[in-house]
C-alpha cells in the first residue's frame, strides 16, 4: 500500500484494535501473531468504518481470535 493509502487509514479508519498494528505493518514493521490477527480483522472489516462489530464470518480461520465477539 502506498503512503496515500496509509494516510487515508490514519485519517478515516475508526480507532479500534488493529488500526495501529495495520499501519505499523504497512510501514514495514514486524508484528506478533496477535497484532497480525487484529490488523487483518481490522482490514477485513473495512477499517471499522461501520463501527466495532462482529464480522459474523464463522468460516474465516481467524474468527475464533477476532477482537469483537458477540
Amino acid at each position: 500500500m502506498n503512503s496515500e493509502g496509509i494516510e487515508w487509514i490514519k485519517k478515516n479508519g475508526k480507532r479500534s484494535k488493529g488500526k495501529k498494528d495495520l499501519i505499523k505493518y504497512l510501514e514495514g514493521g514486524k508484528l506478533t501473531y496477535k497484532q497480525a490477527t487484529q490488523a487483518k480483522c481490522y482490514e477485513c472489516m473495512g477499517y471499522c468504518i461501520d463501527g466495532l462489530l462482529d464480522c459474523e464470518i464463522p468460516d474465516c480461520p481467524l474468527y475464533q481470535f477476532r477482537p469483537y465477539k458477540k
